[in-house]
């Protein structure tokens, strides 16, 4: 047998150093890899979907030992309203929130969410329909595609709260709105046209100016927080619960090259936040801004009220078969879903929304109004 030399032996380490050498490299590397993500908003930093992602970038941020940072854009500093689904799919930024009403045309699925007056999604609470709309779209390839195929991963469905109505009167019923000039964007044009009112597309940031002007008699479509930031109450101090539910569904989105490039240790961190999201904290978040808003508006003199249950459901029996039938026919008619599919869809939104009614932490803004008197 021939005898292994120690000069032998170290001619074998360091052979066998010099293999293992780049996988070591690559290892390390990956663990050292830092990330700068840059957000961009087209709203205020002091709205109802900011507090969520600035808590939730924030908390991946500090959870990832500093290998990932967070560079936030408020307010349309980076790209303007309407611009931001095209700013993920060319890279300018990497994180952004997609509001549905402004992309109706690239995000035609994710509308089979957005209701007024649909007493399900009402029924669940900001937090509740928060929940019902991420596991709906985890459930649902189809609506998966209308983002995976287009660069972008869903860190998840958001929401802007009850909706926030603000008039320069009061407006009691629907039958009321008759002939006003309204404030809208995204498929409540819809339930004001069939309402008599004259729904006016107007910008988020363009608002305060058009209701001071006179362009518009008031104001929909609005996340509470958001107005009294804005200071619309200035303008149009009735603020009515006019009973149409949760405003605005909306998605969070990452580049979902971006998105694959990631260790899983690092997508593990957004998927943990994700969940703690979901467990509750995307709730106590949504009440702490909600009573901000009342207590600012009520600081500054404005008028609270709600429709009754009687005006709410006369407004519901208008506006929802108007939504369903818009809907429905936009799906069949783009070949993304049957008729019977589109049903199927909405029968499961109502019964995740129903689900998760009883454990809801948010209540609406006319609740809060009360409990401060």
């Amino acid at each position: 047998m021939k005898k292994v030399t120690f000069g032998s032996k170290l001619v074998l380490m360091v052979l066998s150093l010099a293999l293992l050498l780049p996988l070591l490299t690559v290892s390390a590397s990956a663990a050292d890899q830092k990330w700068t993500l840059t957000y961009d908003y087209y709203s205020t930093e002091f709205s109802e979907p900011a507090f969520i992602d600035k808590w939730y970038l924030n908390e991946v941020a500090a959870r990832s030992d500093g290998r990932i940072e967070v560079e936030f854009y408020w307010s349309g500093s980076l790209h303007k309203t309407g611009e931001h689904y095209q700013a993920i799919q060319d890279g300018s930024c990497d994180i952004t929130f997609l509001n549905y009403g402004y992309y109706s045309t690239e995000l035609p699925i994710s509308r089979g969410v957005e209701w007024k007056f649909r007493d399900s999604c009402t029924e669940a609470g900001a937090d509740g329909f928060f929940r019902a709309i991420n596991d709906l779209y985890d459930e649902t390839p189809v609506w998966q595609s209308e983002y995976e195929d287009y660069n972008m991963k869903v860190l998840y469905m958001s929401n802007w709260g009850n909706e926030g109505c603000l008039f320069k009167n009061p407006v009691e019923n629907y039958q009321q709105m008759s002939g006003l000039k309204l404030r809208s964007y995204g498929i409540e044009g819809d339930v004001l046209a069939a309402f008599g009112a004259v729904p006016m597309s107007i910008a988020n940031n363009d608002t305060y100016t058009s209701i001071e002007t006179g362009v518009i008699d008031g104001i929909t479509s609005f996340g509470l927080r958001t107005a009294a930031t804005m200071a619309l109450h200035e303008q149009a101090p009735y603020i009515v619960d006019i009973g149409s539910g949760i405003q605005g569904p909306s998605a969070v989105v990452i580049r979902k090259d971006l998105w694959d490039s990631f260790p899983d240790d690092i997508k593990a961190i957004f998927l943990e936040v994700r969940q703690e999201l979901l467990d509750g904290k995307f709730g106590e978040i949504m009440n702490e801004t909600a009573t901000e808003a009342v207590q600012i508006m009520l600081d500054a003199g404005a008028s609270f009220s709600s429709w009754t249950d009687e005006a709410v459901a006369e407004a519901s029996a208008i506006a929802v078969p108007v939504l369903e039938n818009n809907w429905i026919n936009d799906m069949v008619g783009m070949n993304f879903m049957t008729e019977e599919e589109c049903k199927a869809f909405l029968a499961r939104l109502d019964e995740l929304c129903y689900q998760y009614a009883p454990e809801k932490q948010c209540v609406s803004f006319t609740d809060i109004y009360n409990g401060l008197q």
